[in-house]
């Protein structure tokens, strides 16, 4: 169920929202084959009005599915914004859509946790990637004899063959 603001019960005081918004309410694709939402959207916010905006403030949090964006391990990944902040206008071109005097919240919501994937995920810091895992063989690319090789042959020599007269 989305999240829906009927705008007089912020007029004098602040309101505190929580629970969670499902994936389907949220309408969650993200376009990104590494990354894919597992889990609702938990939010615990306290939303203030003054003239010209709404403020929101409190935590986001979600468990992603990731897959790993240079071992392809899949591993998950969780959001975690204690200190998220939103302000939305209400005049101007980017202002809220205020309907009967209720506002949606949601849009904003998804928005800010879309902003909170990772771009490039890592199931570790250190992850070297599946070409770069090393074997017990000389033929691994981590070998210290290809990475001598590699070292001491000059990459540029066929570049200065070419002729382009």
């Amino acid at each position: 169920m989305p999240i829906l603001l009927h705008m007089d019960k912020i007029e004098k005081e602040s309101l505190i929202l929580k629970g969670e918004i499902s994936l389907s309410d949220l309408n969650m694709e993200s376009g990104d084959d590494l990354i894919k939402p597992a889990g609702p959207l938990a939010y615990d916010i306290v939303v203030k009005q003054d003239d010209e905006s709404i403020t929101m403030q409190g935590s986001l949090k979600m468990l992603l599915q990731c897959e790993c964006s240079r071992c392809l391990q899949l591993f998950e990944h969780k959001i975690n914004q204690k200190s998220w902040n939103c302000k939305i206008s209400l005049k101007g071109e980017d202002s809220m859509e205020i309907i009967h005097g209720t506002a949606d919240l949601t849009p904003y919501l998804r928005e800010y946790t879309f902003l909170a994937f990772p771009q490039h995920p890592l199931c570790e810091s250190g992850c070297v990637g599946i070409n770069q895992v090393p074997t017990d063989s000389g033929n691994s690319p981590l070998s210290e004899s290809s990475n001598e090789k590699l070292k001491n042959k000059n990459v540029w020599v066929e570049l200065d063959k070419l002729n382009l007269d």
